[in-house]
Formats: C-alpha cells, structure tokens, sequence
C-alpha cells in the first residue's frame, strides 16, 4: 500500500461485531481512484470515547467517523465538527429531506455531515410460516395495525410469535409508530421535548395494544433466544432496519432456517399513520475539525456516499445509502441477496424512501428522551399509569438529562 497522506475510519462495530464495515468496502474502491491515499481503518471498541477524548485534546483525531445523528448533533453543536454546507448544497437534492435534516444544526446554521445509511425499515416475515399458521393470503399492502395484533394473537396461541417486545421494554416500536403518525420525540431546533402531545399519545397507544395481543416474543433483542427464535420457526416475523440484513443472513445460514424464504412489508397503517416506514439508526459520515486529511476525508464521502461506484460497495454489505441516483439505479433496484432468495427485496426499499417523514427528528437531547421511554415502557404496558400520564412521566423525567445535553441557542 502506498505510504502517501493518511486517511484514518475507525471501524464502527455492532453490537453484534462484523469483520468488514461498509465503509471499508467503499474505501477499496476509493483507494484505486486514490492510490496515494493510505487508508487506516483500526477497528477500536471504544471507538466513542476516543473520538470524544481526541477532540477535547485536539490532536489524533481520526479523519473520518461514522456517527449516529444524535453524536453528529452533540459534536456539531459544540462546534468540534468541520462546516460541509459548501461541499453538500449543491448536492442536496440527492438526498432526502430528512438526511439531511439529521446533519444540519440548528444553532450554527451547518452541515456537519454526509448523509449516509438511510436505516429505512418495515417488516421482515416469512410467508411459508405464516401460512402454515392459516394465513397464507395477507394483504401486506393494506394491513392495518388492528388487523395485524388480531392475527397475531391467533399465532400466539400456536406457540409462534410475530415480532419481539421484551418485557423491561422496546423503545424502537413506539419510535417507529410516532415516526408513522409524522410526530418527533424533540422539535426540529432541539429545544423542547415533544413526546408526550397527541401524536406521542397516539404512538404509545399503538405500542399498548401491540403488547396487549400478546403476539410479542419476550426475548432480548438479537440475543441468543432471539436468534434461536427465529432459525425455529418459533419467530416468524419482527420490525428492523434494512441495515439489519446482513446480521440476519448471519444467523439464518440454511433453507431449513429460512434462507431465501423471507419477505418485506410495509409497517402497518391506521389512522392517522402517514407514513409506511421508519428508521432506526441511520449514521453519516463526519470530519473533525482537529482531523489531518479533512480534505480527503471530504474527497472520500463525495465518493461512498456521493456516487454510484461508492455507494454500490457500501450498499452492498446491507446498509441502503441515501444518495437517490443510486437508489434509483438498477445497481440497488436488482440485488439480491440469500435472505430473500431471488426476490428483488430493494425495490421495495425504493419505496419505503419515499415514504419517510420529513419531520422526524433526533437533534441533540434526543438519545436521553430515547433512553427513559424504553425503562417507562413497562407499568404503561402493565396499566400502572394510562398512557396519558406514563408519557409525561417520561417528560418529567427525562428534562434533566435532556436539558444537560440540549444543543441550547
């Protein structure tokens, strides 16, 4: 390898760890256009705190960081991020509003980062098992969510589940339901909680009844019962994130576990819902200021996230780029993959990117709402409080935190 300019990515891992980053692969793309480009790809578990630590020092920062909105927002806010509103603007209509509603801060007026991993989500399901539980003609296109937690109570009672909701609680299915009524936990300049106004109400009631059917497998998410769960055919459905593909396909391994046999549809609609999909996640790529290479580390988001040869190998791992040129491309219309056999499974990705809302958003502050909705969640599903009073609970409760890491004008 070249022993040219440093262009340092430290690897972001799951919880659930992979060898290879998506950003790794656009990078080998990157580092044939760029063979002066050393690229530096460490792969550090604390990741976070280093990022954090380094831009405190000001020195060793890496060039390049995959960050969940929530970081880009607490980073940008506190001015520790290099300003792309030049570098992006004229590129904004490749990307949907909502991308780039998560890299721009309100109190500066910047773009702080790339869009990158759209996190466009629905519903992954097996047919066969569904059928076999005497549904085997649902109309997924026009499923409401009654429809839905009365077919599942009626699964339930055959020893098979159709989504996860443990019991101390799941803060992403109310994130999803509010998504779909067009409501935000915070408003869009991150100076008030929102959580618990009608539409708030709305979501969580949602979420009651979906516990209430009793179609919820009581496991932790992505645990080893979960993934047990679902290579049995005891679960035989649950609510994810694209992204959340490649980590299936990980643990699906053979057509007697499902491979090739799983399918997508929309999240369920109702009234109200105006919207088919939600996201969960969704990370975009950022350049400290305190960065060496800031001009490769721009360079190279123009590539992975910015053209078709970039965001094809980034996409091609499971993530769904947002760049819409490439969303529209036969390059992402026509993968296929062995989950869903030769099914082509992103077309209906396509149409869940149109469906996203707009004002849905996670400014900083957002991850401290998140984190109290998902410990209420249990005595509002219990009845120890209506619904109406555990979402202002959670408002109470959260408001200190939220006001420490606030993003305040």
């Amino acid at each position: 390898m070249s022993r040219g300019p440093r262009l340092e990515f430290p690897e972001i891992s799951s919880s659930g760890g992979h060898d290879q980053h998506p950003i790794d692969l656009a990078a080998t793309g990157f580092v044939e256009r760029h063979p002066e480009i050393n690229w530096i790809s460490p792969h550090p578990a604390d990741r976070g705190p280093l990022m954090t630590a380094s831009m405190a020092a000001g020195s060793g920062c890496p060039d390049l960081f995959w960050a969940e909105a929530t970081d880009a927002q607490d980073w940008g806010c506190n001015d520790l991020l290099t300003d792309l509103s030049e570098e992006l603007m004229p590129f904004r209509d490749d990307f949907h509003p909502l991308k780039l509603n998560e890299t721009f801060v309100a109190k500066t007026g910047k773009y702080v980062g790339w869009p990158g991993d759209i996190s466009v989500s629905g519903y992954y399901y097996r047919p066969d098992k569904f059928a076999e539980a005497g549904f085997p003609d649902v109309d997924w296109d026009n499923l409401t969510y009654d429809e839905f937690m009365l077919m599942s109570a009626e699964i339930a009672k055959q020893g098979m589940y159709t989504f996860v909701f443990p019991a101390d609680g799941w803060a992403a299915l109310f994130m999803y339901a509010l998504h779909q009524l067009g409501g935000t936990v915070v408003s869009q300049d991150g100076q008030q909680i929102t959580v618990a106004d009608e539409l708030g109400v709305q979501a969580m009631s949602i979420v009651k009844q979906l516990w209430d059917s009793g179609g919820g497998l009581d496991v932790a998410w992505w645990s080893a019962p979960y993934w047990a769960a679902f290579q049995e055919g005891e679960l035989i459905g649950d609510f994810a994130a694209a992204w959340a593909r490649g980590f299936i396909e990980a643990q699906v391994k053979s057509p007697e576990h499902g491979l090739g046999k799983f399918r997508l549809a929309p999240l369920p609609t109702g009234p109200g819902i105006k919207h088919r999909t939600g996201i969960w996640g969704g990370a975009q790529l950022i350049t400290p200021k305190c960065a060496e290479n800031r001009e490769g580390a721009i360079a190279f988001m123009k590539y992975a996230m910015g053209s078709l040869e970039g965001a094809a190998l980034a996409g091609s791992w499971g993530i769904v780029p947002s760049y819409r040129p490439y969303l529209a491309s036969p390059l992402f219309l026509r993968q296929t993959a062995p989950l869903f056999g030769d099914w082509p499974f992103n077309e209906f990705w396509a149409e869940m990117e149109q469906e996203l809302s707009p004002t849905f958003y996670r400014p900083a502050g957002w991850g401290a709402v998140n984190a109290i909705i998902g410990r209420e969640m249990p005595p509002i599903m219990d009845g120890d409080y209506s619904v109406e009073e555990g979402m202002q609970r959670i408002v109470d409760i959260a408001t200190p935190d939220f006001e420490r890491t606030m993003c305040r004008m």
